[in-house]
C-alpha cells in the first residue's frame, strides 16, 4: 500500500547516507585508522591518509 505522507514519499526517493566529523586520534599502520567523534566515542576506520589531531568526514556506506 503507498503512502500518502508527503515526507515519506520523498525519503523513498534519496539513499540516506550517515556522514559525521571526526577527529583523528592515530593512524595504526595497518591501513585504518582511530577517529574521535564528537560526542565522545571512538571508532575505526579505513585509511590512514588524514593526519593526527585534524577532522574529516566519515560516511557509512
Amino acid at each position: 500500500m503507498a503512502t500518502t505522507n508527503i515526507w515519506q514519499q520523498f525519503k523513498a526517493m534519496i539513499t540516506e547516507v550517515a556522514r559525521v566529523v571526526a577527529t583523528m586520534t592515530a593512524n595504526n599502520g595497518n591501513g585504518t585508522s582511530q577517529a574521535e567523534l564528537r560526542d565522545g566515542s571512538v571508532i575505526n576506520i579505513k585509511g590512514e591518509s588524514v593526519g593526527v589531531g585534524q577532522k574529516a568526514f566519515i560516511q557509512k556506506r
